[in-house]
């Protein structure tokens, strides 16, 4: 059978790329920091969230000598510093970019609100609940990170054969420290963006940047991407539409529990980095921050940008409207091609089969909720928990051997066909 080429991207725990197997298993798992809210100081979570960087370094260090003479632990106030440390310097290289729109969702669902055309790929939660899976159109790549103590970006390459994954080659890959995932790639094939939890950064999720060398096999050093994309809070998922000339991000700033904003963006060719020598300051701040994205200040080139973006984004949205309107489903075979309804399908034994995927794959959505809403409403009931998580887990491997069989089933058909001599 021939093969058909895809590409499986996924993070591997590796502390480091000269250490070997045995010493990444004896090695402790780097900690990362949580910083919502960054103090429980209201104060000076109030002037970090709002960017006054120096405000809330004064007031912490001023703490600190106080505590110290008391001969208290200055801990909390030394992260604050710290904090705003690298806050400062932020706001020396904020990039101006124009906000089209905002739209707070659930987070359980944010992946919705993304409105990316069929060929841009797909974005999906992974079995593993909060990973982000996303799949592109382009060579049928799938970016999928691993575990949740990765600090290494490992790329893999694999063959499927028979609906199966054969042993991947794996390409050297950029190395930060840091909890890594939603990742999305550029149609060029080289621009990758993707978000990691680290120390080097702002806190929680930061978004970072990068871009492959073909000749060398590896990517570049990833760069932070600094304000107005990230923030204190939880900032991730980064996806750009050229065709539309629109991008889109992810980030809980401001936000209860269990909600995020996604924010809509005109993408710069390059960064415009905002003069803060010359910048007023509250402006600078209102820009790095996104507090009030409708008062944001904008230039008359920004304002007529941005109704033209609008106009692009409405036509984004109808188009996709009319798509998923034909979907029943998303099967992807191989890189050829993709089912949305049971019709799709030409094997009659893959159609069925696909019946029961599609029951077998409803019902482990609702066990996965069943789940969550045990183990937040009756942690206690450990053995019913349990239960839960075995049957959960016998019903992804069905899941995933049915897949197995209706790619089998459906592409056997295709050869078949394709190797049947036509009557004269």
């Amino acid at each position: 059978m021939k093969k058909i080429i895809t590409y499986l991207f996924a993070w591997v725990a590796i502390a480091a790329h000269a250490q070997t197997t045995d010493s990444i298993a004896a090695s402790v798992p780097p900690t990362y920091p949580q910083l919502t809210p960054v103090s429980s100081l209201a104060d000076l979570n109030a002037d970090v969230m709002s960017l006054q960087f120096g405000k809330a370094d004064a007031a912490a260090k001023r703490l600190i000598q106080a505590a110290k003479r008391k001969r208290q632990a200055t801990t909390e106030y030394d992260k604050v510093v710290a904090f705003c440390r690298k806050g400062e310097s932020g706001l020396r290289g904020v990039d101006r970019i124009t906000i089209v729109d905002s739209m707070v969702v659930d987070k359980k669902d944010f992946l919705k609100a993304y409105p990316l055309a069929a060929d841009l790929g797909t974005l999906s939660m992974s079995e593993k609940g909060d990973i982000v899976q996303y799949q592109t159109q382009l060579n049928g790549m799938v970016l999928c990170p691993e575990g949740s103590d990765s600090t290494s970006l490992q790329i893999i390459r694999h063959y499927i054969e028979n609906g199966c994954l054969t042993e991947g080659e794996i390409i050297e890959g950029l190395g930060i420290e840091g909890d890594i995932n939603y990742p999305f790639l550029m149609s060029d094939g080289q621009t990758f963006y993707f978000a990691a939890r680290s120390n080097d950064g702002y806190g929680n999720y930061d978004l970072y940047a990068t871009r492959y060398d073909s000749d060398s096999k590896r990517f570049y050093q990833a760069e932070n991407m600094g304000f107005p994309y990230n923030s204190y809070a939880n900032d991730y998922m980064l996806v750009i539409d050229e065709g539309a000339n629109l991008g889109w991000f992810a980030s809980d700033r401001y936000q209860p529990v269990g909600k995020v904003c996604i924010y809509t963006f005109i993408p710069n060719e390059s960064r415009q980095t905002i003069d803060y020598e010359t910048a007023d300051l509250n402006e600078l701040r209102a820009v790095a921050s996104l507090k009030s994205v409708a008062t944001l200040p904008m230039t008359d080139e920004q304002k007529q940008a941005k109704a033209q973006a609008r106009q692009r984004l409405s036509t984004v949205n109808s188009q996709l409207s009319i798509v998923n309107s034909k979907r029943d489903f998303e099967f992807v075979l191989n890189d050829a091609k993709t089912c949305y309804t049971l019709n799709d399908f030409t094997s009659k034994e893959a159609q069925q089969q696909c019946r029961e995927w599609l029951q077998k794959s409803k019902n482990l959505t609702a066990l996965r909720e069943q789940l969550q809403q045990m183990r937040e409403t009756s942690p206690s009931a450990r053995q019913q928990i349990l239960n839960l998580e075995t049957r959960i887990m016998e019903l992804q491997n069905e899941v995933h051997n049915i897949e197995k069989n209706i790619r089998r089933l459906e592409l056997l058909k295709n050869e078949t066909s394709t190797n049947t001599p036509q009557k004269p």
